[in-house]
């Protein structure tokens, strides 16, 4: 079963994480860096919450 609308609306519980990860990835991303760009200048950050 396929449900095409499933990214049309965020649920409050998305938009609340959505928030959080935008406040703090940067943060994240500081500490993470340096030491990536000892062996891959790229970082990633995977979501597997839908």
């Amino acid at each position: 079963m396929s449900n095409t609308s499933f990214f049309d609306e965020q649920k409050e519980q998305s938009l609340i994480k959505a928030r959080i990860v935008e406040k703090y990835f940067w943060a994240w991303a500081k500490v993470i860096i340096p030491t990536a760009k000892k062996f891959d200048p790229r970082i990633s950050y995977i979501d597997l919450y839908r």
